[in-house]
């Protein structure tokens, strides 16, 4: 028996891992299914494929999904301690205020929210009006890699667009350097950041490979959960509360096998309802994206290659934490709004210094870039739902892209300003257009059908426990992260994101996780 469960290692449950445990009279039990994370592929950036294809993903796929060609969408999420933020590239992307304040929600208003990454983050020489330059998670600009970099930073003065000093301060519009999470050129993910202080105590029990496959209730009270750790199958008790930190697909797949979702799919698989909380598993959301590129003429351009297969490579990297393998091809980005009127930034533009994998396989020892054109405040939502009761079994991941016709006339718009690019004086001198991805006269309707044909996910998924007030029929959790008519148990993942921000999601997960940390801890 323990005071607090917390169910998932990923980059939520270190957190409160340590915060909770910070009170030496309390106990804390957390569970993972993966396993330690002792890759070194993840501890450089350019890990990321590695980490992809190994043990330490889930290996989600969607659906078919009926607006992109009926096509199945890899979604990769971490299996391991550290989570998604062990396989990911770490880019730092808060997002808008507007994001935040849509949401309408007590105690999640900006003044407290910025007050709150201003404790998050440690990010020297920023503005300390609106970051925090003292806080555990260790922040850094990517290196620029090549000259390319600079060439996509005039490109985007010429387009209008603009630079910005840092996108998480007071202007999230323009060109910007990614910040990421590779201090020194090494992940400081929530395990590094949080756990490793916390790992010794005595009050603290990690316990890793432990696939959890039920929450036990007493009424309508959560007691406790049941996990499996090779062939044995053991329960434990809280006293006080469990917390979910399992993830957008695996945090509402827990709650429908113990009986918490929507009670008419519980019931098809002959699981009895505990409560019938409709939102469970709904209101998902993912960022999309496209590519737009070319190979650069003959003999024009730079390449930079990372290859941990090269002993000068690794070597450099371990001595140094630099090199090749610290350097991620997307080194820069821009948000930007699609029209004046929107709120916040609605699409996203990820320069990448390479040519896309395709062409570089194909012409191994030409130059030229991509631009990945992201979506990223789309109307479309989808749904998790049980594929079986057997917990084992992968739950159906259908996130329902574009299914919403007004994500596709914004896609539009961003694909052709990616199109534009290549034709700025910056940029051009770089571009063959005869090996553009799309001619960049397309029209509307090839537009149309090479979004749906290529596009894939920027793996930002959000949503599927929503946060909500108590008015709002479709809300799973309070605004202090409590399961709506359940006591004793909390979600603090993305899955309670309301809607997706105009950023990416590491920053606001371990958001959350802390505000969960402040509200268990009133």
């Amino acid at each position: 028996m323990f005071d607090y469960i917390i169910v998932g290692g990923g980059t939520a449950g270190p957190v409160l891992a340590k915060r909770l445990s910070d009170d030496p009279t309390v106990t804390v039990l957390m569970l993972e299914a993966g396993k330690e994370n002792t890759y070194e592929a993840s501890q450089y950036v350019n890990g990321v494929i590695a980490m992809v294809m190994g043990e330490a993903n889930w290996g989600y796929q969607s659906t078919p999904q009926q607006h992109l060609n009926n096509r199945k969408i890899a979604q990769p999420r971490g299996k391991v301690i550290g989570g998604s933020a062990a396989i990911n590239v770490g880019s730092w992307s808060r997002g808008a205020q507007e994001n935040y304040e849509a949401w309408g929600l007590d105690g999640w208003d900006w003044e407290t929210l910025l007050s709150k990454y201003r404790q998050i983050e440690n990010s020297p020489g920023s503005d300390p009006v609106y970051r925090g330059q003292k806080g555990p998670m260790l922040l850094e600009r990517t290196p620029s890699g090549t000259f390319m970099t600079d060439v996509f930073r005039d490109a985007s003065l010429e387009m209008g667009i603009g630079i910005t000093d840092d996108r998480n301060a007071a202007n999230p519009i323009g060109f910007d350097f990614w910040e990421c999470i590779f201090r020194n050129g090494r992940r400081h993910n929530t395990d590094v950041s949080y756990l490793q202080g916390a790992r010794s105590r005595s009050n603290l029990k990690i316990e890793t490979e432990a696939y959890v496959s039920k929450i036990i209730f007493n009424g309508r009270r959560a007691t406790g959960v049941v996990y499996i750790r090779g062939s044995e199958t053991i329960t434990v008790a809280a006293k006080q509360e469990i917390v979910l930190c399992a993830g957008v697909i695996n945090t509402p797949q827990l709650l429908m096998l113990s009986g918490v979702g929507p009670a008419e799919h519980l019931r098809s698989h002959d699981i009895q309802v505990v409560k019938d909380l409709p939102g469970v598993g709904s209101n998902l959301s993912d960022h999309l994206r496209v590519e737009v590129g070319a190979l650069a003429p003959e003999g024009i351009g730079e390449t930079l290659y990372a290859n941990a297969q090269d002993p000068a490579q690794l070597r450099e990297w371990r001595e140094t934490g630099y090199g090749s393998l610290a350097v991620a091809e997307n080194t820069s980005a821009a948000f930007f709004k699609s029209r004046p009127d929107v709120p916040a930034p609605d699409l996203e533009l990820m320069y990448n210094i390479n040519p896309s994998y395709l062409k570089r396989q194909s012409n191994p020892d030409r130059a030229g870039y991509y631009i990945n054109v992201g979506l990223i405040q789309p109307k479309s939502r989808g749904t998790v739902r049980l594929a079986s009761a057997d917990p084992t079994e992968k739950p159906l991941f259908d996130p329902q892209y574009l299914s919403d016709p007004q994500d596709i006339e914004v896609f539009k718009i961003g694909v052709r300003t990616a199109l534009e690019y290549t034709k700025t004086e910056a940029l051009s001198s770089y571009t063959d257009v005869s090996t553009l991805s799309i001619a960049s006269d397309a029209d509307d309707s090839q537009l149309e059908a090479y979004i749906r044909t290529v596009a894939e996910t920027i793996y930002h998924p959000v949503g599927t426990a929503k946060m909500g007030r108590d008015d709002d029929p479709a809300a799973v959790v309070d605004s202090t992260l409590k399961v709506k008519g359940i006591a004793g148990l909390r979600i603090a993942d993305a899955s309670v994101l309301p809607t997706l921000v105009s950023g990416h999601t590491m920053a606001p997960t371990i958001l959350v996780a802390e505000m969960g940390a402040d509200f268990m801890m009133m």
